[in-house]
């Protein structure tokens, strides 16, 4: 990996290494247990759910007594079994408060693939035969699958009412949009879409539920236990200390693995059949029905001088949320990739979240900052062409600085600010923008071209160059640990944040090896298990190092404060005055007087020490961002349209890096995710019936190892001052930029400029034809 050895930080102990990963030699080795390896009991069943044909219908019928009947077959569910409380029935603090609650299985059914009734049975075969022993009666209704059309005011009602998540939209700005345009010597607008695609996460998703009374168990693929567990309580009417949920190692997730009825509907089987369930997707359920990200439609009109300074930026985005999840999250990081990114003294952001009878859309790795960046980076190219100025140079004068943007802050001063800002008047703590800026145009060899497309031929092929900025909020949550120091000098770290394959489990043990002084090897931890160990945020929105890493460095301290208290009284000194080195607590200033921590521990009542902390995290003095410019080349046959990229270079600010390797494996998976958004993802509805058109990998294209390129990962690594050692959000930056970077290279090497993902073979030969013409 290369880094810019200009801003690399002095080297700590444990910090800034690339250890061994805790979970490396269990997953290598095939020992590792995701939640479809638990079969803990040779009584378990197995579930499988009946879904929708029909984008919408109503159930006019349903009879299961055939499929009861059927040997094997332990118990049958439909929307009669359901409990009465509601189950993803709306955010409470939308403008209208919870709209058409949605329980576990609806009478109403409305996108293809909802799920209509469930099976627990004695082997997957038998409950697949119980499935297509019961008869259902469907009422088609009038169904809209996209944003926009569910937007006009005859489309059909998806929830019973408005179509519009929440009756208004969200709405936020700085400044004053009017005066900005009149202030504008030239005025550019534009719209953009974005299509609906899968996370295809290698392990589909499964749950195991178990039942001993009225206490619930819950084994499954989770970023958040403690949510789950909030939901779980609420859908049986159980108090929370009664439901139990353990995370397994999770095969990926990107963001959508837990978001689903799974882990309820198996619980429920399970109450009903009187024993354990184990129920699980298909890859086509996983595609079809496993949570996509939000397809847009994204307009943005932008006011400039002619010397290319911005007066205002206004944008407005449709979002496809499918049916139930109101999406006002997503929403929300659209808005702010396209309000803060460049400085602006007058911004506005509009969001319509649609609900639509497309599968449900929900968290995919960045929410809407890959939608928000491919729509204001693909413009941003086409207004510097316009000035007639180098793409480069219109984002090194216009990307916001340190400074933060122009205006008044309006977070009051005792409050934290937010991790997605509207308003001006306010810092970043880090804003290295500039430099990942200048580091990644001398890797790619950028040459300024002000006077737009250049259209190379090299050896009968198109060849270009793109870029594209970013930024990204470091997630701010509630969190909390327990760290315990042992007699033996271990020490043991407690956390209920859950592994999704970011390296999180072993940073945060690397956090708390570099606070306490011990090595690596001696902390060990338990974590995602709502028994034993303490609350923390979910697993999401690049807030893991930050929010939790800050927590698990609090603990580690008050732990290491209260043992030196503990020494103080054997060593006759105040606390201060002594330092924990090497497995013994020495004064300082006289380091040949010394006591063994484990002389210390044995004297404690537990013969452990414990530090906790609890915390939500932020600043209320600074804003806490991170920062990305990627460059593409790329090599387009004008013959067959087919796109190539030839070489890609990421240039990252995320403060200090905790552990090399696992950020270099972040940058790259998240370049590769992005060019697989960039160029082949697409899951097509049939708009005659409303069912999705691709299913399975033979049809759901992803980048396979000849569409990757050498990637460079640069990191413009100087601590930032409010993270733990420094450190700021990497998790979902990569895959951000990438699709823009990507169009824009596209663009300079063909003159053909695609504002609709993905970038197909169809959409360029159209375009070079047309050229021609």
């Amino acid at each position: 990996m290369t880094k810019d050895t200009a801003h690399t930080p002095p080297a700590l102990r444990v910090v800034g290494h690339s250890v061994t990963r805790v979970d490396a030699r269990a997953k290598v080795t095939g020992a590792a247990e995701f939640s479809a390896d638990r079969l803990f009991s040779k009584h378990l069943l197995h579930g499988k759910t009946l879904r929708s044909p029909y984008a919408h219908a109503e159930i006019l019928r349903i009879e299961t007594a055939k499929a009861e009947a059927l040997p094997g077959v332990h118990a049958v569910i439909t929307y009669r079994d359901v409990p009465e409380n509601p189950y993803e029935a709306g955010d409470a603090s939308a403008p209208d408060g919870p709209v058409a609650p949605v329980f576990l299985l609806n009478r109403t059914l409305r996108h293809v693939g909802d799920e209509t009734a469930a099976v627990a049975a004695d082997t997957e075969e038998i409950a697949e035969e119980a499935l297509r022993l019961i008869e259902v009666e469907y009422r088609p209704l009038p169904f809209v699958l996209n944003a926009e059309s569910a937007l006009e005011p005859a489309a059909p009602s998806v929830r019973g009412g408005s179509n519009l998540a929440g009756k208004v939209p969200i709405e936020f700005s700085r400044g004053d949009i009017d005066s900005g345009m009149k202030a504008a010597e030239i005025i550019v607008e534009q719209t953009y879409r974005t299509q609906s695609t899968s996370p295809l996460a290698l392990e589909p998703r499964y749950s195991l539920a178990s039942w001993e009374a009225d206490r619930l168990t819950v084994w499954k693929a989770s970023r958040n236990v403690y949510g789950d567990r909030e939901k779980l309580a609420k859908v049986f009417g159980l108090p929370e200390n009664q439901v139990r949920v353990i995370a397994a190692y999770m095969g990926g997730g990107f963001g959508s693995k837990d978001e689903t009825r799974l882990g309820a509907i198996t619980a429920l089987l399970a109450r009903k059949a009187g024993k354990p369930v184990r129920m699980g997707y298909t890859r086509e359920e996983e595609l079809g029905y496993g949570k996509w990200r939000h397809a847009t439609a994204t307009w943005i009109r932008m006011g400039l001088k002619r010397d290319g300074t911005i007066t205002a930026i206004d944008a407005t985005s449709a979002l496809n949320t499918g049916p139930y999840a109101p999406g006002y999250g997503v929403a929300s990081r659209l808005g702010h990739g396209l309000t803060y990114l460049y400085t602006c003294p007058n911004a506005r952001f509009v969001g319509k979240v649609a609900y639509t009878n497309s599968p449900v859309a929900g968290s995919y790795r960045g929410l809407g900052a890959p939608q928000a960046h491919f729509a204001l980076e693909s413009f941003a190219d086409e207004v510097a062409e316009k000035l007639r100025m180098d793409p480069l140079e219109f984002r090194l004068r216009n990307c916001v600085g340190p400074q933060g943007q122009p205006g008044a802050r309006t977070t009051p001063l005792d409050g934290l600010l937010p991790a997605q800002p509207i308003e001006g008047g306010v810092p970043f703590s880090s804003n290295l923008l500039t430099e990942c800026l200048e580091a990644g145009s001398e890797r790619i060899g950028w040459k300024p071209h002000p006077d737009g497309p250049r259209k190379r031929l090299v050896s009968g092929k198109y060849r270009g160059m793109g870029l594209a900025a970013c930024i990204y909020k470091t997630g701010q949550s509630q969190s909390s640990a327990f760290v315990k120091i042992k007699e033996d000098g271990s020490v043991e770290l407690l956390m209920s944040i859950t592994e999704i394959g970011q390296g999180a489990w072993t940073i945060l043990r690397q956090i708390v090896a570099e606070t306490l002084g011990v090595d690596f090897e001696k902390v060990h931890a338990t974590f995602a298990d709502t028994q034993t160990t303490p609350f923390a945020h979910s697993t999401s929105g690049s807030t893991t190092t930050f929010t939790s890493g800050l927590a698990a460095q609090q603990a580690a301290k008050d732990a290491q404060q209260r043992l030196l208290e503990s020494a103080a009284k054997f060593l006759e000194v105040e606390p201060a005055r002594l330092a924990l080195r090497d497995g013994f607590v020495a004064i300082a200033d006289t380091p040949e007087i010394k006591i063994p921590v484990s002389h210390v521990i044995r004297r404690q009542p537990d013969q452990t020490i414990v530090g906790e902390a609890k915390l939500r995290a932020g600043s209320k003095t600074h804003i806490i961002n991170s920062f990305a410019a990627h460059f593409a080349e790329v090599e387009v046959d004008p013959d067959t349209g087919a796109v190539r990229v030839l070489r890609y270079v990421a240039a990252h600010d995320s403060g200090r890096i905790i552990h090399p390797e696992a950020a270099r494996g972040q940058i790259i998976g998240g370049v590769v995710q992005g060019i697989g958004y960039a160029l082949l993802e697409d899951i097509p509805m049939d708009p005659d019936t409303g069912a999705p058109l691709t299913l399975n990998l033979d049809s759901f294209k992803i980048p396979n190892l000849i569409d990757i390129p050498p990637i460079e990962a640069v990191l413009i690594e100087r601590p930032d001052p409010i993270g733990p050692f420094g450190a700021k959000a990497l998790g979902e930056p990569p895959l951000v930029p990438v699709a823009a970077a990507i169009a824009n290279a596209v663009y300079d090497a063909t003159g053909v400029r695609i504002r609709e993902l993905p970038i197909t073979a169809e959409k360029l030969l159209s375009g070079i034809r047309n050229q021609r013409r």
